[in-house]
């Protein structure tokens, strides 16, 4: 399923067209398929995402991460955005701390844990996005 995700981020990252459908929900799935285990070895922390009227949150520990939707009980950092921007940085035309400074997303929280957030997803290169044998 994380292969079938990443390879729909070959489609996700570029421009919209008038009429395309994205949720920014969807990004339960991308979360995984953009988690870096190495990198949240020894991170233990749970992360509320608000973008647009969608909720879902991710529990990190130790090197493996739990999406759901929804809210978290108890989050030690909370992000707030809206769909373009999560487009915007999923595509690399922007970056979280970018968003924040002008205003287009909002974190609160433990610093520790939203400081431990800019590694531990990575959002695949393009040549990692593809499924061999199909374009």
């Amino acid at each position: 399923m994380l292969v079938l995700a990443r390879w729909g981020m070959k489609w996700a990252m570029g421009e919209r067209r008038e009429g395309e459908a994205f949720h920014g929900g969807w990004a339960v799935l991308g979360l995984r398929a953009c988690f870096d285990p190495e990198t949240a070895q020894g991170v233990s922390a749970m992360y509320e995402f608000r973008v647009g009227d969608e909720v879902f949150h991710a529990l990190v520990q130790d090197g493996t991460i739990d999406t759901q939707h929804g809210p978290a009980q108890r989050p030690d950092a909370v992000i707030e955005t809206d769909d373009e921007v999560l487009v915007d940085m999923a595509a690399g035309r922007t970056t979280f701390a970018e968003a924040v400074k002008e205003r287009r997303a909002e974190a609160s929280g433990d610093p520790a844990a939203l400081g431990a957030l800019y590694g531990i997803f990575r959002v695949p290169a393009p040549e990692e996005r593809g499924i061999p044998g199909v374009g």
